[in-house]
């Protein structure tokens, strides 16, 4: 197995197959999120209905909040499939979005620490229950992650050869375009916590000139400036109104929505988001500090660090705001598990790891049987338990491997369980739950009617934007 890992093609192949694995269960049988994906996907749907591919639209209602990126994505998968009721044609620029953050997470890592520490790398980032999420909604953060990591790529060999070929240069300033279409700043912050993080490091920023600015930032410009004046002229300035005044300022001074938190917030949920890795923060965060002077490891803390506080310091919050630092995290831990020698000779560092390992993954017993006190479920309640059942030996297994410094074995324990988890829950627990799918449920009891009555359909007293995905977008609420 580790020959066959020698070859780039095989890695690059296998995670793909690992990510269709892990993604598409559920990506055509859940029904739309409410409020976010729903949104988005409705917005998109009127594009293509209504051919304006410029102005953004919920029904009537001006939708400025986010760059046309991501609507664009979408229409363009619909559009190409000839698929506009079908909602995993929505998903799929996410689908893909994730599998390139991925590859590119594993492409850095087998520069940095190896074949096997980028296959490490890029299984960690696809397996953590973030991912598994983005990878399905049709919204932004999977796409914007895609943009990041090619961008990131390009940097990190910068870093490490202090030279680029032009097509690669062109290559970071195509993605950083592509970024800020699909969610405005967000690539530039990544790209300028790296930039200015290793230039204060070198006390240099003459480490950048292959990236070529002269023509890259025109570059960009040529990519987002059209369609930014473009709405600008047909909104008559609302879309900066809203999507800067409203969304992005009024998220940095207060709470918005209701979706708040403390300082430590992105902290306390990291076992949930990044499960069932998380164990490895507290022993990744000691080996951080250790090897700090590494050209492998400054990177990576300059790009997690000063992003990760920015965000505990908003505070509006929300769960996948962190996401841009999870291929860093998977990384990093990457590089400790691979490093054999402090493995080797710490027998209280294994003995860490695997009681952390069997912590979280026991602990994480409670996510698929969490459902059963609130929804009704279509599987059994021994299915429940064998699953449970599995992840529990499971634990125990990548426990005892790490403790006996066979990272190999452990993850791929943890992946085969994991595959095994998502298959269950996303593609058959989970679109299963009737009573958590209200949209779906009001679409059916008024599909039944439809050959009597086949008018627009009013909604009193229920409202969420995923009805009118499902009912057309005539609905009125």
């Amino acid at each position: 197995m580790t020959a066959w890992w020698q070859y780039k093609g095989l890695r690059a192949l296998a995670l793909v197959v690992l990510c269709c694995a892990l993604y598409l269960p559920g990506i055509n049988t859940l029904p739309p999120f409410d409020r976010d994906e729903a949104r988005f996907i409705q917005a998109t749907r009127q594009m293509v209905e209504s051919g304006d591919y410029i102005d953004i639209r919920f029904q009537d209602v001006p939708r400025h909040k986010k760059p046309i990126g991501i609507y664009w994505l979408q229409a363009a998968s619909v559009n190409t499939l000839g698929a506009i009721d079908a909602i995993w044609s929505y998903r799929l620029p996410s689908f893909i979005g994730a599998v390139i953050a991925v590859l590119f997470t594993a492409a850095i890592g087998a520069r940095y620490f190896g074949n096997m520490g980028g296959l490490l790398a890029g299984a960690m980032l696809a397996t953590t229950l973030l991912m598994g999420v983005e990878a399905r909604l049709g919204k932004t953060d999977a796409a914007q992650l895609g943009a990041i990591m090619a961008a990131v790529y390009v940097l990190l060999r910068l870093w490490q050869e202090r030279a680029l070929p032009t097509w690669v240069a062109a290559g970071f300033w195509l993605a950083v375009g592509a970024g800020v279409l699909i969610k405005g700043p967000i690539i530039l912050l990544v790209c300028a916590s790296i930039m200015i993080g290793l230039s204060l490091s070198l006390r240099s920023a003459a480490w950048l000139k292959p990236l070529q600015p002269v023509w890259g930032v025109p570059l960009v410009l040529l990519m987002v400036a059209p369609w930014l004046i473009a709405i600008t002229i047909k909104s008559h300035g609302a879309f900066w109104q809203e999507s800067v005044g409203q969304d992005l300022l009024s998220k940095a001074a207060g709470v918005q929505e209701s979706h708040g938190g403390p300082p430590g917030y992105y902290l306390g949920t990291f076992f949930l988001t990044f499960w069932p890795w998380a164990f490895l923060l507290l022993p990744g965060a000691v080996y951080a500090w250790q090897q700090r002077r590494s050209l492998s490891i400054q990177p990576l803390l300059v790009w997690i660090v000063p992003f990760w506080l920015l965000f505990e310091l908003f505070p509006t919050k929300l769960l996948h705001y962190t996401l841009p630092v999870f291929p860093a995290l998977a990384l990093l831990f990457a590089a400790m598990l691979r490093d054999t020698t402090l493995l080797a000779t710490s027998r209280l560092w294994r003995f860490a790891l695997g009681l952390g390992a069997a912590f979280v993954l026991v602990i994480g017993v409670g996510i698929p049987l969490a459902p059963l006190f609130a929804f009704p479920l279509t599987m059994s309640i021994s299915t429940l338990s064998i699953a449970a059942g599995l992840v529990l030996v499971a634990g125990i297994a990548v426990a005892r491997s790490l403790y006996t410094s066979r990272q190999t074995l452990a993850l791929g324990i943890g992946i085969g369980v994991l595959v095994n988890f998502y298959a269950a829950f996303w593609g058959q627990q989970f679109p299963g739950m009737d009573g958590f799918w209200v949209s779906r449920s009001a679409a059916q009891l008024v599909a039944a009617h439809r050959p009597l009555c086949a008018g627009p359909v009013t909604s009193i007293g229920y409202a969420e934007p995923s009805l009118i995905f499902l009912l057309g977008t005539d609905t009125k609420l």
